[in-house]
């Protein structure tokens, strides 16, 4: 019931099984392992069953007080497994498998699944103990091929007891809910509760439990003695022991050994004083460095200057250029009322003011 939704390869093809619906207690199917329904049986000691027919039961037959082989796909794992089936009539039920089968496609099994997200109080959904956010719908007594025939189902078993299939994530089981849908329960809906449906409320796929799955003992690694070298060591590592040692060790002490006068004399004799070389400088190409031609160069003493040979030349201040300003000729309007006349270049202008009158008022805008 996983997030994805393609098959793995199924023995002899197709896409057909018989569902696993309900599993009896002690029976055989139990014994063998089958988990009520998320197991389709898809075959029987390699026998492909395509089509709802009299052949399990002729297998079954066939294999009474024996052991047979059953190939089973898992649609919460998407996986097939192998299981040892032991098919009798003495197990203390019905039947010699013990399980209700239903002939299905378990091709999208994992999409018609109705996630509870939300019950509310004095609801149907909470009389039946449904449990929010871990609890997954996945199917009925009712075949159910298409989204709509769920809620079909619902809506014309109003009033009337319903079987649900609903697993549940917390606990990893499936459990059959008794639910009596009522459109006059005091809220919304007939059920109380909020339920998703689509690709983000299917059930996550889960892992392989590890008890299904044959480890093999990896071969008992070469034991080595000694220091880790270049011989014993794999991948760049070495084996450490990481016991602890039941009885510690006690180091022993060893008896001072006596020391020779005369070697303890010529051990306290001073040392040579050190040979200093001259460092060598040696250039990249390996030839000797040039020799330098240059000769140190003697210079005069500094000459010093009396005061009185000083001149001071003083500089007279600098004046600001005459500019000679040109107005051009212009028509200046006079106080008289002769007519205009132009200045002549050079000529400085006279004018006359008269009071004309009082200002004019401006015009409306």
């Amino acid at each position: 019931m996983g997030q994805g939704s393609s098959l793995p390869d199924i023995p002899g093809g197709g896409t057909n099984g018989y569902h696993v619906l309900r599993i009896q207690d002690n029976s055989p199917g139990q014994k063998a392992g089958l988990e009520s329904y998320f197991d389709y049986i898809i075959s029987i000691d390699d026998v492909r069953l395509r089509e709802d027919n009299e052949q399990l039961r002729d297998l079954l037959k066939k294999y009474e007080n024996q052991s047979a082989v059953m190939t089973v796909y898992s649609s919460k794992y998407q996986e097939c497994r192998n299981l040892t089936l032991h098919p009798n009539s003495h197990w203390g039920g019905q039947g010699l498998l013990g399980v209700s089968i239903r002939f299905s496609s378990f091709e999208e099994s994992n999409k018609h699944v109705w996630h509870v997200t939300g019950v509310s109080p004095s609801s149907p959904a909470e009389r039946a103990d449904l449990q929010p956010l871990s609890d997954y719908i996945i199917g009925s007594d009712v075949m159910i091929s298409e989204p709509d025939d769920f809620w079909d189902m619902i809506e014309g078993a109003d009033g009337k007891p319903l079987k649900l299939f609903v697993y549940n994530i917390d606990v990893d089981r499936c459990r059959e809910v008794e639910i009596t849908p009522n459109s006059k329960w005091g809220g919304d809906g007939l059920l109380g509760c909020e339920l998703g449906y689509g690709y983000l409320h299917r059930i996550p796929r889960q892992r392989v439990p590890l008890t299904s799955v044959r480890a093999e003992t990896p071969p008992p690694s070469p034991s080595r003695t000694g220091p880790p070298t270049a011989d014993n060591i794999e991948d760049g590592f070495s084996e450490v022991a990481l016991g602890v040692p039941s009885q510690p060790t006690t180091p022993q002490r060893q008896a001072p050994v006596p020391l020779d006068p005369v070697t303890v004399q010529q051990q306290q004799q001073p040392l040579p004083p050190p040979v200093e070389a001259t460092p060598e400088v040696v250039s990249s190409t390996g030839a000797p460095p040039p020799t330098s031609s240059y000769q140190p160069v003697s210079l005069p003493p500094p000459t010093r200057i009396s005061p009185a040979a000083v001149q001071v030349v003083r500089s007279t201040p600098l004046s600001a250029p005459q500019a000679e300003i040109t107005l051009p000729s212009f028509p200046v309007q006079f106080a008289s009322n002769a007519a205009p006349s132009l200045v002549p270049p050079g000529t400085t202008p006279t004018f006359q003011f008269q009071p004309v009158g009082s200002n004019p008022k401006p015009d409306a805008v």
